[in-house]
């Protein structure tokens, strides 16, 4: 698992590297792989973008603005990297675990 996880990083790593190459095209598709590669790596290393969050506050009030807009799922996603909501995360294990009981 762990293995699959750091080729999921690299591969969204280098989907990322290539769309910001590609940005700069006419057509700039590599907009598009830009935001692929980062759901991605949100998905495989949500613990590495919170320590992005929390070393770069301008990236963290990107992220913010970001989670505004994007449908449900991919918000719940991006609200999982970030590390002012670790309440929320501490609120929904607790009653997780009390749905159980």
């Amino acid at each position: 698992m762990i293995l699959f996880k750091i080729a999921v990083s690299i591969f969204a790593l280098l989907l990322i590297g290539f769309g910001l190459v590609l940005t700069i095209s006419p057509i700039p598709f590599g907009i598009i792989l830009v935001v692929i590669g980062f759901l991605l790596f949100v998905a495989a290393a949500p613990e590495q973008v919170r320590r992005l969050r929390k070393s770069w506050r301008w990236f963290d009030r990107a992220m913010h603005r970001v989670e505004k807009r994007m449908p449900k799922w991919i918000a719940r996603r991006l609200r999982e990297t970030d590390y002012d909501h670790d309440y929320e995360r501490e609120e929904r294990e607790r009653k997780e675990e009390s749905a159980r009981a």
